[in-house]
């Protein structure tokens, strides 16, 4: 499986991963959670002949980053990045751009009306499918001691505000119906592993409902059985209370 480590190098040459010989372009820019979407696409790539995709990733948590690991300022290191011939002929080649919303990245900021965003550098994509970001959604009891905090007396209450709010915001990505399916059913399904890592169930649902609307692949029995098998940020995961289950009234454990 592709993930942030072995797509990592080439982000610092080029400002991105390439992987696949089709001769249709996917962009996909985001955190971590877009690698779900990379494997997928690269899976069908496998499994086809010729190959449909040539797929290009941007990790944005590349940029917030130097190689020491260090927090730099990602306008200033997304710069360098503004006259590369091999970034610049990927985005203006681009037919599918699938991306989290993104700020503060400089070039590869998505929202249009930012001082510099990624359409001004060549980005004019047949489609641009905008994904779910489940972003510092504390939920759990132990995702607050996660992160050296005590969980607060009324931390269900607060998770619960957490994920209404999550709702309410899948209204501005490609299909709002997810958020619609994800109140209705994150009781019984796990479709987050930690406050910013989702689960297989999180990336199949909102995959499934991007080729429905968008891609329109015809996928295989084999082609998802494989793809369930990928849960990129399983482990390590936010082990579950018995708090947590009696407070949401929780169908899952673990």
């Amino acid at each position: 499986m592709l993930d942030t480590v072995n797509t990592k190098p080439q982000h610092y040459t080029d400002g991105c991963f390439r992987t696949g010989t089709g001769e249709n372009v996917v962009v996909i820019l985001g955190s971590c959670r877009v690698f779900g979407y990379v494997n997928y696409l690269n899976r069908r790539n496998q499994m086809t002949t010729p190959q449909p995709f040539t797929i290009v990733v941007i990790n944005i948590v590349n940029f917030a980053f130097d190689h020491h690991d260090n927090h730099v300022n990602s306008d200033q290191f997304t710069v360098q990045f503004e006259t590369n011939p091999v970034l610049l002929d990927m985005l203006k080649r681009c037919r599918i751009f699938i991306h989290e919303h993104c700020e503060n990245f400089g070039m590869f900021n998505t929202r249009e009306h930012t001082k510099k965003n990624i359409y001004q550098f060549g980005m004019k994509p047949e489609m641009d499918i905008a994904v779910p970001n489940f972003h510092d959604r504390f939920v759990l009891e132990n995702d607050w001691r996660s992160c050296g905090m005590e969980p607060p007396s009324d931390y269900i209450d607060k998770g619960e505000q957490a994920l209404h709010e999550f709702q309410n915001k899948t209204i501005l990505c490609s299909f709002p119906e997810f958020g619609d399916v994800f109140k209705n059913t994150w009781r019984e399904i796990r479709y987050f592993w930690t406050p910013n890592h989702i689960s297989s169930h999180f990336s199949i649902l909102v995959f499934t409902l991007m080729n429905e609307k968008f891609l329109r692949m015809p996928l295989t029995f084999d082609f998802w059985n494989g793809a369930r098998q990928e849960d990129l940020f399983k482990e390590p995961h936010t082990q579950v209370t018995q708090r947590d289950i009696e407070g949401y009234k929780l169908k899952w454990s673990g």
